[in-house]
């Protein structure tokens, strides 16, 4: 019986994310408490999704393969167009990361986020013209007022009224 054998992409990726999210957790655990006490402190958030990560990791590393033919893979590659190959998407959503950032501060946490949110979902292939305009309204909106009004977290209100 061989003691080591080969591991998927899947589990090599999970092995990853959990060393560095258990260095996460470390740092995340680190950071000082106030001496004013608050329900909701700086730390919360942090260790809240070290361990998240953590336990995505963990389910990653056991997730199973999806079964696919060899012969079904190498026909969908020669019909993918240009903008559908995976490495395209990689630099494409990279990219639009990119132009997120810069805007923010000019154009707005909801308009922003909202352009975000459609482009992102179309161009991954929701045609729903409507659905996706419900979601990027509805998660772009309520983000903003979860973060401003619930937590008091400051976020620029660019060219909408504040």
């Amino acid at each position: 019986m061989k003691l080591t054998r080969k591991l998927r992409p899947n589990q090599t990726i999970a092995i990853i994310l959990f060393l560095f999210s258990c260095f996460y957790l470390y740092v995340a655990f680190q950071i000082p408490v106030y001496a004013l006490p608050r329900p909701i402190d700086s730390d919360l958030f942090p260790q809240i999704l070290g361990g998240l990560m953590l336990l995505l990791s963990i389910g990653l590393f056991f997730e199973k393969d999806a079964e696919t033919d060899v012969a079904e893979q190498e026909k969908t590659k020669e019909h993918e167009s240009f903008w559908a190959r995976p490495n395209t998407q990689i630099v494409v959503t990279a990219l639009v990361i990119g132009a997120y950032i810069l805007l923010l501060e000019r154009a707005g946490f909801v308009l922003t986020t909202f352009v975000f949110i459609f482009g992102m979902t179309r161009y991954y292939g929701y045609k729903n013209y409507v659905t996706n305009l419900i979601v990027a309204i509805v998660v772009s909106v309520g983000f903003y007022i979860l973060l401003t009004r619930g937590l008091g977290v400051y976020l620029p209100p660019g060219l909408l009224p504040a």
